[in-house]
């Protein structure tokens, strides 16, 4: 008895504390009052049938000896019965399939529940770390850069500062990408307005020419006309600078990075970065879009690591434009990233996707159509 009272304890106590626990007693639960529902409907439906068949055999018998006749008879409970079997039938199916639509939306949502929540505490609390890590940062190269103006300083620790403040450099980077994810959460946050595309990207080429100028790298522009897309300018912004920073990165010194943005078909604005890099391996595109993930190291030997966070972003953040992004890229042939963003109402109709080529691997993600 004393260790039944103590199996029900610890069961109380699991499901008070265990969300995942509690999740799967409301599943059963919920399943049980299923079968007891669809039992007690089986009861009602076969008793109502009972009803309606012993009413259409007394009418066919009625109908039956008002004509006189033992073959109308029989034909007039026939056709009763089988009217009342069709009525029925049908009622009882569409009471089943409404039933089962009813508990199994219910269930999917109890079910999902506590995922659901911990997705959402989990951006949550990567915000609040996130933003809560930016002080000591900003502190620490804050006061690392007025070391550096020290004229005294060795050249081996001076090599060491300036090493310590590229890491910092790669921190906040990291800190600012994982408050974009937090952002994304509650997308409705987020205003849009008509924001000319072309104006965007000549703001971040400017943003980056210290680092193409590193790198010995030529970024070159081309703008179209009536490039005015419905968007949000910080979003897009991060967008193209995302882009960019990836084809710096990846291109070797003295490569060629050349962006276009013009208008394209059916009311569109493109966004083309092309870049003459190391190129993506076909089993790497695949998994490009997944947050954290990184290609294979070996092939990026020499090149500045990532986040990988880049462009997870530009995807949800794409999303969110409605828009449609495809990469083509083959390892030691460069990458090429072409966005179609909806442009603004009377936009041109100008203007093509780049030609697929031979021996790409492509990856397209389309949520114009959500």
């Amino acid at each position: 008895m004393r260790q039944s009272g103590e199996l029900v304890t610890g069961l109380l106590n699991k499901y008070r504390h265990d969300s995942f626990y509690r999740t799967e007693v409301h599943i059963m639960l919920l399943h049980t009052a299923f079968a007891v529902v669809i039992l007690g409907l089986v009861g009602a439906s076969f008793t109502l049938l009972y009803h309606d068949f012993s009413a259409a055999v007394a009418e066919g018998i009625s109908e039956g000896l008002g004509s006189g006749s033992p073959t109308s008879l029989g034909a007039s409970i026939a056709q009763e019965l089988h009217r009342v079997k069709t009525q029925n039938l049908l009622t009882i199916i569409a009471v089943i399939i409404l039933t089962t639509i009813l508990f199994g939306y219910i269930i999917a949502r109890i079910t999902l529940a506590p995922a659901r929540n911990a997705l959402a505490s989990q951006k949550q609390f990567i915000g609040n770390i996130a933003h809560e890590l930016r002080t000591p940062l900003s502190v620490i190269k804050t006061n690392t850069e007025v070391a550096l103006l020290d004229a005294n300083v060795k050249p081996d620790m001076k090599e060491t500062l300036i090493s310590n403040i590229e890491e910092l450099d790669r921190i906040s980077e990291i800190i600012n990408n994982l408050l974009s994810l937090s952002a994304l959460v509650r997308p409705e946050r987020i205003e849009f307005s008509a924001v000319d595309l072309s104006a965007v990207t000549t703001d971040v080429i400017q943003k980056f020419s210290a680092l193409a100028k590193r790198g010995e790298h030529q970024v070159t522009l081309r703008k179209g006309p009536d490039t005015q897309i419905w968007g949000n300018t910080t979003a897009l912004q991060q967008i193209v600078g995302n882009l960019l920073k990836n084809a710096l990165s990846y291109t070797p010194r003295g490569g060629h990075i050349r962006i276009t943005v013009e208008p394209a078909p059916d009311h569109q604005v493109e966004l083309l970065v092309q870049d003459s890099g190391i190129g993506i391996a076909r089993k790497d595109l695949f998994r490009i879009f997944e947050p954290f993930y990184r290609a294979d190291p070996s092939r990026t030997k020499g090149q500045q690591g990532g986040t990988g966070l880049g462009l997870a972003i530009v995807s949800e953040l794409i999303k969110l434009h409605q828009g449609k992004i495809t990469i083509r890229s083959a390892v030691g042939r460069g990458t090429t990233v072409a966005i179609l963003f909806p442009g603004v109402h009377n936009q041109k109709q100008v203007g093509n996707e780049a030609d697929l080529r031979d021996g790409l691997h492509e990856i397209a993600v389309d949520f114009s159509k959500q």
